[in-house]
């Protein structure tokens, strides 16, 4: 059977049952299930719309990667076959790859497209500062990165991305890895 004939088929018993105004169960019986029906036919008219993947950035970087390798023909099956080849255990991400449950995604992403999932934006408080003043600022008119209160001139940006921090920030390797920062995930 089809999404489609499915589909017909709940239409019709819920045109062919909806007229009863009470069965044995009384009225409430009735109502309940030509709601319940009305939620499976609007459930069933989903089940064949494919939602694109949500995958991190350097998954992304690998299909766009490989469709460039096979810029001629790109079809599924070459790019899963070059990620497959190329990825090796020297990649940082490789680990990422073996997972059985990612491979899925990273079929999905290639069968039915991809958005690349957004990294969380952060304040990030710099450890052993006085309370308040401890948090990191960018000024950004002049590129120039200092501490101060998450209330800052407007000028001032509180708020960054790990990877953004990494390209322009030359010291975060050196505070992250020492253990100095504090991560606060910003509310929306």
């Amino acid at each position: 059977m089809t999404k489609d004939e499915y589909v017909k088929k709940l239409k019709k018993y819920y045109d062919d049952n909806k007229l009863k105004q009470t069965d044995s169960y009384g009225k409430g019986y009735t109502y309940g299930l030509a709601e319940a029906l009305v939620y499976a036919i609007g459930l069933a008219g989903k089940l064949d719309e494919s939602q694109k993947a949500v995958i991190p950035q350097f998954v992304a970087d690998w299909i766009e990667e490989a469709k460039e390798y096979y810029e001629d023909e790109v079809d599924p099956l070459r790019i899963i076959f070059w990620i497959g080849d190329y990825i090796s255990s020297a990649e940082p991400h490789y680990e990422w790859l073996k997972n059985i449950d990612n491979q899925k995604l990273l079929f999905n992403a290639i069968a039915n497209g991809y958005e690349v999932e957004k990294e969380p934006e952060l304040h990030v408080k710099l450890k052993g500062l006085i309370i308040g003043s401890a948090y990191l600022n960018y000024n950004i008119p002049f590129k120039t990165f200092s501490t101060n209160s998450l209330s800052s001139p407007k000028h001032m940006n509180t708020e960054f991305t790990k990877s953004w921090l990494a390209k322009n920030w030359p010291e975060y390797e050196a505070y992250n890895n020492a253990g100095l920062l504090e991560f606060e995930e910003v509310e929306n």
